[in-house]
């Protein structure tokens, strides 16, 4: 295939600004805060994560992919890798930053965040940990996937400029099988083998951004009704699917739902067997995939107003996304230290100045030469 000029789709900037918001708000966990509805406080069986991860394998697969297909590939794959590097050494040092402020600093402070390395841990030891990524910790550890997924792009954008899409998939398939069950493996190691799931997402986002063309060619030539059908179908299921899911999210917060069989116990059960996260199996890639396209559709549906309303603020949020995600890290970490949850609308303000804050230091570039983007 040839090289294309993909315009830049607004709707993924809009999509990933509002979840990267999500995710400020979900890692603070300052509620009631008037803002539980946009992420319904985190109590889903999808996050907001799964759309980060995707929306991100997406647009590489654009930029890096269908965009550059007719550049020299050593191209290619030195730009993939010099990110990923860019992202590793970022999460490395994070890791070891929060790791020696929590340690040294703000030992046993209330607030500070759980699954810190023990202060008698060798310190070499905590620094191997930490570069062999058995070690993380901090608000921005999903950075160590976003780096290793982009060491091994190079590899998966081989294969899509050869037209082998399927073997990409077969193996990133087959790499997602690998994941343990969750009754044989404890939650630490389910942490640190999440490398082994979600990477399905990323690479499965880098091969439909590759032949996006061709898949919105596709979308495009079917029938009117066809489409209006398709995405009347998605909407339903997923309103649905949606609205019941917070009844059960509701229900663990004293909410009676039983007359629906809404209950905390069921809550517990789907997210065990069907749901569970760091597993990430198929029955969550399949709400998640549900959701977002239906969502995405209803942004791209209704861009214009969302741009007028919330574009200032998602917009540069979504295009920006590894410089906000990096900077909120600090915000949640500090915050927790010396803050505590209040009443609603002490919650609501302390949320809507950490929302802010990322999009300040955007506006006057503060650490735009340190902070990756």
């Amino acid at each position: 295939m040839a090289g294309r000029k993909i315009p830049r789709i607004m709707t993924f900037d809009i999509l990933r600004g509002w979840f990267l918001v999500g995710i400020l708000i979900d890692h603070l966990a300052f509620f009631p805060n008037g803002l539980d509805w946009w992420s319904a406080r985190g109590g889903l069986f999808v996050s907001m994560a799964e759309g980060f991860f995707l929306i991100s394998g997406i647009i590489l697969g654009i930029v890096r992919g269908a965009k550059l297909v007719d550049e020299p590939f050593r191209k290619v794959a030195a730009l993939l890798m010099k990110r990923g590097v860019q992202l590793y050494i970022t999460s490395v040092v994070l890791t070891l930053l929060f790791t020696w402020l929590g340690i040294t600093v703000f030992a046993n402070w209330p607030g500070l965040k759980y699954d810190i390395a023990a202060s008698t841990n060798p310190v070499w030891q905590v620094i191997w940990e930490t570069v062999t990524l058995q070690y993380f910790y901090g608000w921005a550890d999903y950075l160590r996937l976003y780096a290793v997924f982009l060491l091994v792009s190079p590899f998966v954008m081989w294969l899509l400029r050869r037209g082998k899409w399927y073997i990409g998939l077969a193996l990133s398939l087959a790499v997602w099988l690998l994941f343990p069950d969750s009754n044989t493996a404890s939650w630490m190691d389910q942490e640190r083998l999440q490398l082994l799931s979600w990477q399905l997402l990323f690479f499965g986002g880098m091969t439909i951004g590759f032949y996006w063309s061709q898949l919105t060619n596709w979308w495009q030539g079917l029938t009117l009704a066809t489409r209006r059908t398709t995405l009347g179908s998605i909407w339903v299921i997923g309103g649905v699917t949606l609205l019941y899911n917070v009844a059960i999210m509701l229900s663990t917060m004293g909410y009676d739902y039983v007359s629906i069989g809404a209950t905390p116990q069921l809550q517990h059960d789907l997210y065990v067997q069907f749901f569970d996260k760091e597993r990430l199996p198929l029955s969550r890639i399949a709400l998640f995939m549900l959701w977002f396209w239906g969502w995405f559709a209803l942004v791209r549906l209704f861009e214009k107003p969302i741009l007028r309303v919330l574009g200032w603020l998602l917009v540069p949020y979504g295009a920006n996304s590894l410089y906000v995600y990096t900077v909120q890290s600090f915000i949640i970490f500090f915050v927790h230290l010396y803050f505590t949850s209040g009443t609603e609308w002490y919650n609501f303000l302390l949320s809507l100045v950490c929302i802010f804050i990322p999009l300040v230091m955007l506006r006057y570039n503060i650490l735009g030469k340190i902070i990756p983007r």
